[in-house]
């Protein structure tokens, strides 16, 4: 039998703990002129804040006023309530109430009470419900208690009206005080998780692969259990810290897109939020519940490209191919605004100009004028071997000296450009390179990067030593 679920009664005025750093809300004073509505601030960390104003009837003095309609997965300590009109009104209790309707919780509520079942062949059999479960009902009637088995053996079962207590959708209740009875214009706000958004990029290369056309589409995944009807939309880009209970960040489902109209145009201005990038949708959109949506935030054709390639001691020895441009306003009108991670599909055209599938890369959030590196895959005709040549040290002696090689091969009919990224082995050591054969910078405290040039069917190769000392 399905155990009741009690109503979560709060504090007033207890805020979240969940998500302490997303939900500090202030509102607005000029909101008063705003009128009845809803907006949204969808973060990529799987949550939302939830600011909602409607109108209400509060009664005088104190009274139970309710407010339906909120997400399910809402947390119900972040929530804050204020009236927006001047003589105002306080919340003495607050209550979040999700005993929902459901076939299971409609029978458990009549547990003791007169039901009425109809059989398969229209017989009916009617009495007091005693339990109820996914297999059987017993039933207490004047001849006796009788076990009904579900299945297709029951084809209704008939109650004579809702129960008290059983709710069709998640509700807020609130215990005011008003100074008087009249339409109070009142403000909520509260965060909601199950509710996501990523960017999805595609990228079509040139046959050449030297220009990129890119298009980025806002991907927005609705899982609270509501739908936020011509809503102000707002997606935050960065990684907040916050302190959250057990459990990962739902998925996002594989469900089909639903597609915004094309006469919103270029709908998302974007704009720096202290540490983060604040992504706003120019006219309120409809986020129905368990739908995905999207909407188109760039598309930047003939992007100027280059073709680079990359070996890295964990790629064995394969070397990868990279293709990339500069995220700037002076590489192409339409770039050079902060892109928020996500999956990059790349496509390159054919000799007859069609673009067909090449590969999947993702990026992190890439800011303004910097270089957008996507990996196409492996090279088919270059190869690269790293040899460790001679180790010397000595008994006693806190110094260690290593000697490398690095041997990158190209069978292809031109020179091409290898980036090779060096890994030292004892980077929380001292470490000096005493001679290297080409020049080298300090990607990081245990990187080595070169650049190197490689002719076309031949190959090159870089010797340095490095000396650790602790």
């Amino acid at each position: 039998m399905l155990q009741r679920v009690r109503p979560t009664l709060l504090r007033p005025g207890l805020l979240a703990g969940l998500l302490i750093a997303a939900t500090s809300i202030v509102f607005a004073e000029d909101e008063v002129d705003l009128g009845p509505g809803v907006s949204l601030t969808v973060y990529n960390q799987n949550f939302a804040v939830v600011k909602e104003r409607r109108l209400m009837d509060l009664p005088k003095d104190d009274g139970m006023v309710k407010f339906p309609d909120v997400a399910a997965t809402i947390v119900p300590e972040s929530v804050q309530f204020t009236s927006l009109r001047p003589t105002g009104a306080k919340v003495l209790e607050q209550n979040y109430e999700f005993d929902l309707l459901s076939a299971g919780k409609l029978l458990d509520k009549y547990i003791d009470r007169e039901i009425s079942i109809v059989g398969r062949d229209g017989s009916l059999i009617e009495g007091t419900l005693l339990s109820a479960d996914q297999a059987n009902l017993v039933l207490a009637s004047d001849g006796g208690i009788q076990l009904v088995p579900r299945g297709n053996n029951v084809k209704d079962i008939r109650f004579d009206k809702l129960p008290e207590g059983l709710l069709l959708r998640p509700t807020l209740v609130w215990k005011v005080r008003a100074k008087k009875a009249e339409e109070h214009l009142v403000k909520i706000a509260y965060t909601a998780s199950r509710i996501n958004w990523r960017v999805d990029y595609r990228a079509v290369a040139s046959a050449d692969e030297k220009t990129l056309d890119v298009a980025g589409w806002v991907t927005i995944d609705n899982r609270t259990g509501t739908t936020f009807e011509d809503a102000a939309l707002k997606l935050m880009a960065g990684d907040l810290h916050l302190v959250q209970k057990q459990g990962g960040a739902g998925k996002m489902a594989d469900m089909r897109p639903v597609h915004l109209d094309a006469a919103l145009g270029a709908a998302i201005q974007e704009k720096s939020f202290a540490e983060y990038h604040l992504y706003t949708l120019q006219k309120p959109t409809t986020l129905a519940n368990a739908q995905i949506k999207q909407i188109e935030l760039l598309k930047v054709e003939k992007i100027p490209a280059k073709k680079t390639y990359l070996y890295r001691p964990d790629l064995g020895s394969r070397v990868a191919t990279i293709l990339e441009f500069e995220n700037s306003k002076k590489t192409r009108p339409g770039l050079g605004i902060p892109l928020p991670a996500g999956p990059f599909r790349l496509y390159q055209r054919d000799a007859d100009g069609q673009p067909e599938f090449i590969g999947r890369d993702g990026i992190g959030h890439i800011p303004k004028d910097e270089p957008v590196r996507l990996k196409l895959g492996m090279a088919f005709d270059l190869f690269a071997d790293r040899v460790p040549m001679v180790t010397r040290r000595k008994a006693g002696r806190k110094w260690e000296e290593q000697d490398w090689k690095i041997l990158v091969r190209n069978h292809k009919d031109q020179a091409i450009d290898v980036t090779i990224e060096e890994p030292l082995h004892h980077p929380e050591r001292n470490w000096t390179v005493l001679n290297s054969s080409h020049e080298y910078r300090k990607k990081d405290f245990r990187t080595l990067e070169y650049k190197l040039q490689v002719a076309a069917n031949g190959q090159a190769e870089v010797k340095y030593t490095v000396q650790y000392t602790w």
